[in-house]
């Protein structure tokens, strides 16, 4: 256990006057962390959290509670809901880190530790491997990491299952097994129970094969994600950039913007999106879930809140016509009010109304020279699509296009009369 101590003591800056926050199940590995930590006089609070799914739960909650006010270690339950038909893990996980936060808040704490150890370890290298992941994914979980100011660490991550129980057994450390554990409908137990001991036959040194190959793919990474970051500006991907760097460097820029936005992440996934960002169409979109969406434009690519695009028309009256959240467009006749921000359109015949839309399949411009689709005409300018679909056109009632925002004026309709528009921003 000095080990264990001696790699916290160096992770942990000034450990002896940090507050940690330690989540306990009540199980031997959590048992044994907090026991270890406690015996170090390290400040702790725990926390623990209540499924509510066995009746043996209530007793859990009871022994960690009697520990915690024998040794006075401040002690935080909450239950956790979840219902049956969704992803009971994932959800459970959702709701913990959620109380761990808001206790690491209220007590003005940034270290979280759990007790994850070198077996869990292995079966999540198992597990990333099954379903697929990036380099990240694929090392497993790591010892410590940062996140909003907030310091997860995992002081047994280096240490077996086998060793926990001895020294549970040793120091008469109290805990309860939770029977789930045994139970094969999920899918770390299936590995735990099945795959993991024909593997321990076969390799009586597997865990430590495990922890090198942990150490060299995580080294690894962090060596490509330095680099990855430089190539980030401001959120943006710079695609001329970006086309000239190597395939892994690619791949985890993508990944990294992602796992920024908290987006599940897969190795076919970031592939997609690499393909797509390596094309030579300029302006392409890769949906990513309901919230969010990754954008091509030209050369520059980023991951943007997802909009849909529906069609909006608005009739004009003569003054300011309100059009959506906080922009305007303003259509006037009256010359002696006109001041030099306002456009200025001159025609023999209008059929009136006047109507502002965003653009349309098909919409046609008109020059002096002949006709042009607005489509032509913004992939000429290089328009990003994001800015395309917010585009205002001003058109008449036949449709007939007179003005589009920031890119054209039609000057092929006479000179005999005039009329005056600004919209917001112009």
């Amino acid at each position: 256990m000095k080990q264990i101590i001696d790699l916290l003591n160096q992770s942990i800056n000034n450990i002896k006057n940090q507050k940690l926050i330690v989540s306990v199940s009540g199980g031997i590995d959590s048992m044994a962390l907090l026991h270890l930590l406690h015996a170090q006089k390290y400040q702790l609070i725990v926390v623990h959290f209540n499924h509510l799914k066995r009746e043996q739960s209530v007793h859990e909650a009871e022994m960690v509670q009697t520990y915690c006010a024998s040794n006075k270690i401040p002690f935080h339950y909450f239950t956790i809901d979840v219902e049956e038909n969704g992803n009971f893990h994932h959800q459970a996980h959702v709701l913990r880190h959620h109380y761990l936060l808001d206790v690491a808040k209220e007590t003005k704490s940034t270290y979280i530790l759990t007790a994850h150890h070198l077996d869990d370890l292995l079966e999540s290298i198992l597990i990333k491997l099954t379903r697929g992941s990036n380099l990240l994914g694929y090392a497993g979980m790591q010892y410590i990491y940062e996140k909003n100011h907030i310091h997860y660490v995992k002081p047994f991550l280096y240490t077996s299952k086998e060793t926990l129980i001895d020294y549970v057994k040793q120091e008469k450390i109290p805990f309860m097994q939770d029977e789930s554990n045994e139970e094969n409908a999920y899918l770390r137990n299936r590995y735990r129970h099945a795959v993991v001991p024909i593997m321990k036959q076969e390799n009586s040194q597997l865990l430590e094969s495990i922890k090198q190959y942990h150490e060299q793919v995580s080294d690894a990474f962090h060596f490509i994600r330095k680099t990855s970051i430089t190539y980030i500006k401001d959120g943006f991907i710079h695609l001329d950039v970006y086309k000239t760097l190597d395939k892994s460097i690619q791949q985890d820029i993508v990944a990294y913007l992602l796992e920024k936005n908290m987006i599940d992440t897969t190795y076919e996934k970031i592939i997609d999106i690499t393909q797509m960002l390596q094309s030579n169409a300029p302006n392409q979109s890769y949906r990513l879930n309901d919230k969010y969406v990754f954008i091509k434009a030209y050369d520059k690519a980023n991951i943007e809140v997802f909009k849909s695009i529906e069609p909006e028309f608005f009739q004009l009256s003569i003054g300011k016509n309100k059009l959506k959240n906080v922009e305007f467009f303003t259509f006037l006749d009256d010359s002696s009010i006109i001041t030099e921000e306002f456009t200025k359109l001159c025609y023999n015949e209008l059929a009136f109304p006047l109507w502002i839309r965003h653009r349309l399949n098909g919409d046609i411009l008109t020059y002096d020279y002949g006709h042009k689709k607005l489509k032509k005409l913004l992939i000429d300018k290089k328009i990003p699509m994001k800015k395309r679909n917010e585009l205002w056109v001003l058109t008449d009632n036949n449709n007939q296009i007179l003005w589009v925002q920031d890119l054209y004026l039609n000057k092929t309709l006479g000179t005999t009369k005039t009329l005056y528009f600004k919209s917001k921003g112009d």
